[in-house]
């Protein structure tokens, strides 16, 4: 092996009943650089991750690391070997401190007891070095933001002497802040000649970091770009597509109706959400962007019941709906997509059947009775609609990518006819192409006289999908931006900003 390749992928395959999920990839990675991997949901990313971190074996194939071929069946096996991995969801000990997070299974002891003080000066010093000067050795896990948690797993691999570190979809969930801390981290890893291997469907992010790119489309190598300088983001979509894609999702192409829901001076948790006021009408897609934190999540689960009010109404088409939980909710018409689709979303070990009819277990009975050759038939309407790529009803939700695992959910709540859809980052984690679909698929919906609200943290997707745009700061409504009106300027100065409403 080259002296400057520290992993050779050499014609991998892998299989699962009825999917072929890897066709013999074959392409080789530098050491001490930052290598990206992009495809579409289903290219086949995520297995050869797992693959390389010792969740899955390959079916044939080699993977070769340092010049050794290596088999690993366990990430315990692949860590030993420098092989580290810190997955979209993270995997700590919520309810243990950080200290015992970080050192856990290589805990100090002395004179048969553990050793305390060692422990938490160790933690210490591994915090400081990586900026967490904020944070204490017995700060429990569970009271860490999103973007702490994450660097904790990274030292902890590091301490455990990682070479090559996988990061999966790494900023998901963080803010802009923690963002900009996790890229500076991966330039002092590369700086220690550590290898990262950084999966993101957010093209913006690859462009900024990766010293190489790798594309995957329909579970085969389409390309490996070396020193990706004059690569832009319109050629790794074509990569990965076979096509261009404009985000294009056709605002303003539907017939705004009647007045059909109604917000007024919504307010909960103090500034949290402070007297926030909006119409919905029939065949719009409204928009609410703001910075994480400005209170754009809890503005909906207040709205269906999720989290209790301070104050503040909901109508629809003119009268007062009571909504003390989501059960509530559904029988006024609204429905909420939250952007926890795996924790709170899905029933990830149940069927794509059973998720698609959860929601809509009343319509789809009959005196109390369960009418199961309904809930198939409704399930196939929106498999064929949505074009959800399944190898039958009865496969589980987890097995399936997060594009159609997103398809799943939207079909979940459309199944239950909501006149009003809450959709809450619609396209987190989801690849280009099946963003398009998405909201091909909102914007039918509101053509039919249906209402949508969506968040979303990008915001090309809120200026081609929405007929207007509302700018939340620190929980207040602090701009209306019709159609036409749009620029990223604008929406981030008031996001920003204490600018008084305009529009």
């Amino acid at each position: 092996m080259e002296n400057n390749v520290i992993i050779s992928v050499e014609n991998v395959a892998k299989s699962f009943p009825g999917v072929q999920a890897l066709k013999g990839v074959s392409f080789k990675i530098r050491r001490g650089t930052t290598h990206c991997i992009i495809g579409e949901n289903g290219a086949g990313k995520s297995t050869l991750m797992k693959i390389l971190s010792g969740v899955q074996t390959a079916t044939s194939g080699n993977i070769v690391v340092d010049g050794e071929t290596v088999v690993f069946h366990n990430p315990a096996e692949a860590l030993e070997f420098g092989v580290g991995t810190v997955y979209q969801e993270l995997s700590n000990y919520q309810q243990l401190d950080v200290a015992h997070n970080m050192y856990c299974g290589m805990l100090p002891i002395k004179h048969g007891m553990l050793d305390w003080k060692k422990l938490h000066a160790d933690t210490r010093k591994v915090l400081d070095e990586f900026g967490l000067t904020h944070v204490s050795p017995t700060d429990m896990m569970v009271s860490l933001s999103l973007g702490a948690q994450q660097m904790i797993e990274i030292a902890k691999l590091l301490i455990r002497e990682a070479r090559i570190v996988i990061l999966d979809e790494p900023t998901s969930a963080l803010t802009s802040v923690e963002v900009e801390r996790l890229f500076e981290l991966i330039s002092t890893l590369k700086e220690k000649g550590v290898t990262v291997l950084f999966i993101s469907h957010k093209l913006d992010e690859v462009k900024y970091l990766a010293d190489d790119v790798t594309v995957l489309k329909d579970g085969q190598h389409v390309v490996t770009v070396e020193n990706t300088e004059e690569l832009t983001e319109s050629q790794m979509i074509r990569y990965m597509v076979g096509r261009d894609v404009a985000y294009d999702y056709q605002a303003g192409t539907s017939e705004a109706g009647e007045v059909l829901m109604e917000v007024e001076n919504m307010c909960y948790g103090g500034k949290t959400v402070q007297d926030f006021s909006f119409k919905l009408h029939r065949g719009e897609v409204i928009g609410i962007s703001g910075l994480e934190g400005s209170g754009r999540t809890e503005l909906f689960e207040c709205i269906v019941g999720w989290k209790k009010k301070t104050s503040g109404t909901v109508k629809m088409n003119g009268k007062v709906c009571e909504i003390r939980n989501t059960t509530d909710a559904s029988r006024c018409k609204i429905g909420y997509m939250t952007k926890e689709r795996k924790h709170l979303g899905l029933f990830l070990s149940m069927s794509v059947q059973e998720n698609i009819s959860a929601a809509a277990t009343e319509r789809l009975s009959k005196k109390g009775i369960v009418q199961y050759s309904d809930r198939i038939k409704n399930a196939n309407v929106f498999v064929d609609k949505m074009s959800i790529k399944i190898s039958g009803l009865a496969q589980r939700v987890m097995n399936l990518s997060g594009g159609n695992q997103q398809k799943v959910l939207l079909g979940m709540w459309l199944s239950n006819e909501p006149d009003v859809l809450l959709i809450d980052e619609p396209t987190r984690g989801v690849d280009v192409g099946a963003k398009r679909e998405i909201h091909v698929l909102i914007r039918e919906a509101v053509k039919q006289g249906k209402g949508v609200v969506l968040i979303s943290s990008e915001m090309p997707e809120l200026m081609a999908s929405c007929d207007r745009i509302l700018v939340m700061h620190e929980g207040k409504l602090k701009g209306e931006l019709k159609l036409g009106e749009y620029s990223e300027e604008k929406i981030m100065s008031l996001a920003y900003s204490n600018m008084q409403q305009v529009g």
